[in-house]
């Protein structure tokens, strides 16, 4: 008769590997976030296919708070919205709902090409081309 212990064995192990890896994946998660809602944010590029709109995001700063929201500020006006980071599809989402120019460009889904502290440089494939996006952290 075969003892159970090596099935055992196998199946706790593939339950810790499993657990492992569901663990790694919450702490990158926690570490974007915590990258992101550290600090004030500000467009210090921002390309609209094969135009620069930069100058229309000067003055304005961006806060983004775990829980989701996020503000646009100039000149004591504020643009609520809100934003969510994926870090397995490296892709960070924002919704500024009634907002205008510039600051609804900012709507949608962007892919992060390259990030660090206190940069995030990312793209979004839109119906007429490629934006492209570079934030700077202010703080």
């Amino acid at each position: 008769m075969k003892k159970p212990l090596p099935l055992i064995c196998v199946c706790f192990a593939l339950f810790a590997v499993f657990s492992c890896k569901k663990f790694i994946e919450q702490k990158k998660q926690d570490m974007l976030v915590s990258a992101i809602t550290n600090g004030v944010w500000i467009v210090e590029q921002y390309r609209e296919d094969t135009s620069d709109i930069t100058a229309g995001f000067q003055g304005y700063e961006f806060r983004f708070s775990e829980n989701g929201t996020v503000t646009g500020t100039k000149d004591g006006n504020t643009a609520n919205g809100t934003w969510t980071g994926d870090i397995n599809t490296r892709t960070i989402s924002s919704n500024f709902p009634n907002i205008g120019e510039p600051v609804k460009k900012l709507n949608g889904i962007w892919l992060l090409t390259d990030t660090y502290w206190d940069y995030v440089e990312a793209l979004m494939t839109t119906e007429t081309g490629k934006n492209q996006l570079h934030l700077r952290k202010k703080s």
